[in-house]
């Protein structure tokens, strides 16, 4: 991890813990493409808190059918139950890994890989202050991680880092690099994409009625994939290979696009949280 980890940075530490060689294929591609197809062939709880709340309430589609629609009387009720409804109590004897690696080629490989995602995720929001045991930021660390693969924005060795090689020089490369650090979504900015997921989804009843064990799977599910996509991305930059590198960059994409409802080219992630013009 960088000594900043805002976002997942790409060094041999992090490397390690994926539990993976940067030579090596990426735990086998039925592995990492297995969950993401699983997930959205069996709409589990959370698919449903993504299309129903994030899609169309973060981009204002219906933000008359959000928080704001919900009576009054409905949400004091709601509130001594739980003042805090993204946040809940972490269980390991439920952890999603082992569920979910069952339904790949390899489970004892796939669980080995999910739990070293789930670490990761752990490692990540407690470096950077945040709570792990909280559903807005399972969704903040999905959105700006699957952003920042998507964009080629993740921090890397400049031998390896994509957009750096593209220079044709060394001062276009400075200057790539320049840009890229503009790009960047900064801590400011995650805060903001954070405080924003909160406020949405605990002014939503599907939320305020989840348990602990549904925010539980729904938050690690959204760690898992991100590992999925990241993992795929490192790979393939670390090999050099164009190729595996645009799997992972595809797999973000298509995970954010399905999260916000619109295209990424739209998605922008600025000091007030995520937009799209």
């Amino acid at each position: 991890m960088s000594p900043t980890p805002r976002r997942l940075a790409a060094s041999a530490a992090c490397v390690t813990l994926l539990g993976l060689s940067a030579t090596a294929p990426a735990a086998g591609a039925q592995i990492m493409s297995n969950p993401g197809q699983w997930y959205t062939n069996n709409q589990i709880y959370s698919m449903r808190v993504f299309n129903g709340v994030v899609g169309n309430s973060l981009l204002g589609k219906g933000a008359k059918k959000g928080g704001k629609a919900a009576p009054g009387g409905a949400k004091k009720k709601a509130a001594p139950a739980a003042a805090d409804p993204t946040v809940y109590k972490e269980s390991a004897a439920r952890s999603l890994a082992k569920t979910l690696a069952k339904k790949t080629a390899n489970p004892a490989e796939a669980e080995k890989a999910f739990a070293s995602f789930l670490q990761l995720y752990r490692q990540t929001a407690r470096k950077d202050g945040f709570p792990a045991n909280d559903l807005a930021y399972a969704f903040e660390y999905f959105v700006v991680n699957n952003y920042q693969i998507a964009h080629d924005l993740v921090d890397l060795p400049i031998d390896k880092d994509p957009r750096a090689r593209r220079a044709i020089d060394g001062f276009d490369r400075i200057a790539i690099l320049g840009e890229k650090r503009t790009l960047q979504v900064t801590a400011y900015q995650e805060r903001a994409v954070y405080d924003q997921f909160r406020a949405l989804l605990r002014d939503n009843p599907q939320v305020r009625a989840m348990t602990d064990a549904q925010k539980q799977e729904a938050t690690e599910l959204l760690a898992i994939l991100v590992g999925v996509n990241f993992n795929a991305y490192l790979h393939g930059v670390n090999a050099e290979n164009e190729q595996a590198a645009d799997a992972g960059r595809r797999m973000a994409r298509e995970g954010l696009e399905k999260l916000l409802g619109a295209p990424l080219d739209k998605v922008r992630i600025t000091n007030t949280g995520v937009a799209v013009p």
